[in-house]
């Protein structure tokens, strides 16, 4: 900015001094009378032009997806509300499946068995969807906190925090949509169930 006013400046002095000297054949010399108190320098202001690529909004971040649980079986991750079909087709064939006459809902529930491990689906159009796994033995252990039937209470709450709800000899923690819940029988872990909450 300083700059641009000392040119400006170099500019009206060459400007004045050509006037002159193109003015006649003569030439005076010009005093100034130095001024009595000192001015006060007002520095002109230049405003930078508006990059419009700079200026461009940032982008919003993608809402992430609230976390749930999900069970891993085998190889085979299981989320609840998932379409069972496809489950089925990763998994196999079950050893059994029990049908009923749904309480809750227009349809069929059923419940599809597998070595430790029994499925329960709800039905929601023309597909059956999962909104309980039940683990059945102690081959098994949850995903993410390795816990097994024949668990401390204790080893429970040290994998999963102390945001749970306690009922009697339930103790059920919740993510989301959906629970994981473990029923307990002298603080040992004697069931195992994931869950989806579903609105009726």
């Amino acid at each position: 900015m300083k700059k641009t006013l000392i040119l400006l400046v170099a500019i009206i002095m060459l400007s004045l001094m050509t006037l002159t000297a193109c003015g006649g054949g003569q030439t005076e010399a010009v005093t100034v009378p130095p001024p009595s108190e000192p001015q006060e320098v007002v520095e002109a202001t230049v405003s930078d032009p508006i990059d419009t690529n700079e200026t461009s909004p940032p982008e919003e971040e993608e809402a992430q997806p609230e976390p749930t649980f999900a069970f891993k079986y085998g190889d085979v991750l299981i989320e609840m509300d998932q379409d069972i079909n496809y489950v089925l087709e990763k998994l196999g064939e079950p050893l059994g499946i029990f049908e009923a006459e749904s309480c809750a809902f227009d349809g069929i529930d059923r419940i599809f068995r597998y070595p430790g491990m029994q499925l329960h689906t709800y039905p929601k159009g023309d597909n059956d969807f999962v909104h309980t796994i039940s683990l059945r033995d102690d081959s098994l252990r949850t995903t993410e906190g390795g816990i097994r039937l024949g668990a401390d209470i204790q080893d429970v709450i040290d994998a999963y925090g102390d945001d749970y709800e306690f009922d009697t000899r339930l103790y059920r923690f919740r993510r989301g949509m959906t629970t994981l819940e473990f029923i307990t029988e002298d603080d040992m872990v004697m069931g195992i169930t994931y869950g989806l909450i579903i609105d009726i």
